[in-house]
């Protein structure tokens, strides 16, 4: 489902469901030895929102070495994956198989460990490593510089990611080498080192909560009734969002911020009550109807709360009498592209 969806309310809402995808740069940091990856090919789709998840897909990667120079080569790198902070928890990526200049040890087990975890000791030596994965390179020209690996990657269910093009994560590692001087060793972390095409959909949802915008019976109150009792004559309820990236907000009212009955007449006093709203910081009434569209931050997949009010303008002591005063608001919330950059917290506005 493309674009956005503007729900209707009669002074309550119940905005839009919409998706969109957008891409996020990644990047590798360089070091004595070890390995880099990512691919080009056609991205799998990953829905936050989705109670599947990302079934196994399997993504095949051209992973290369990092020589330090001088005719040193990267001999043997083992390593395994972490996310970059607690989103991907509970991820599993599998190494399946590998061609190139290579020998592989360590497939069909999953090398990835959630963020914060200990992930296991690297021993370059055993050809059945636990828990990780061990690339042989066999070749000394730059060509054996590079391996295509082959992953078998599934996602759970309603991971808190950020829309992106790519899913980026740190390589763990330890590697050893030879040539242009003594024999080397290094170990650590490289954060963004291994890309994989996955396109996390830019998602929103979004739902109307709390109290019913209704003033009430005021046929008896007068106009000074109304200012001097505010707080029963101000109605309140929040917009529920959920969103994978940013989203913008807009909203109208149909009669300008006046109710009135069915067959009244919008331009004659005594058939309308006029009322002010309040939503994502802007407070707009009859007089500055006008509502300036808000760019938001992501929200999350927890459910974050947009505050709506209505107050009350005008007491009905002098209006026509009806039992069916309204005006219906519409609220539009739209997800942007992943990576938009600025936007507000809504939330707190």
């Amino acid at each position: 489902m493309f674009g956005s969806i503007t729900r209707k309310f009669a002074l309550s809402a119940l905005p839009a469901l919409a998706w969109l995808a957008a891409p996020t740069p990644a990047a590798a940091q360089s070091v004595t030895c070890g390995i880099t990856g990512s691919a080009t090919a056609q991205a799998a789709i990953y829905d936050p929102f989705s109670p599947v998840g990302l079934p196994t897909t399997r993504i095949t990667l051209t992973m290369q070495r990092i020589n330090p120079g001088g005719g040193a080569k990267t001999s043997h790198v083992g390593f395994y994956l972490t996310g970059q902070g607690s989103e991907t928890d509970n991820s599993t990526i599998v190494p399946v198989s590998a061609a190139g200049s290579v020998n592989i040890y360590g497939t069909n087990q999953n090398i990835f460990y959630n963020f914060g975890s200990p992930g296991p000791l690297i021993d370059l030596s055993t050809n059945t490593p636990p828990g990780y994965t061990i690339v042989e390179f066999t070749g000394n020209n730059t060509a054996s510089d590079f391996v295509t690996v082959d992953f078998d990657v599934t996602l759970p269910a309603n991971l808190d990611i950020e829309a992106s093009q790519t899913l980026d994560f740190d390589v763990n590692f330890g590697c050893k080498g030879t040539g242009g001087g003594p024999p080397f060793e290094d170990a650590g972390t490289i954060p963004n080192a291994v890309s994989f095409p996955i396109k996390v959909l830019s998602g929103l949802q979004a739902s109307y909560s709390g109290h019913v915008l209704d003033f009430g019976e005021i046929g008896d109150k007068t106009d000074t009734d109304i200012a001097a009792d505010q707080l029963n004559y101000t109605k309140s309820g929040w917009v529920n969002v959920r969103s994978s990236g940013p989203y913008t907000v807009d909203m109208v009212s149909q009669n300008g911020y006046r109710m009135t009955f069915p067959g009244g007449n919008l331009g004659d006093p005594s058939q309308r009550l006029n009322y002010s709203a309040t939503f994502a910081g802007q407070t707009v009434d009859t007089a500055s109807p006008a509502f300036t569209t808000v760019v938001c931050q992501r929200a999350g997949l927890a459910v974050r709360q947009l505050p709506l009010s209505a107050e009350l303008a005008e007491g009905g002591s002098t209006k026509a009498p009806s039992p069916d005063y309204q005006d219906i608001i519409s609220i539009t919330l739209a997800p942007l592209a992943g990576g938009t950059p600025g936007g507000l917290n809504c939330p707190a506005l």
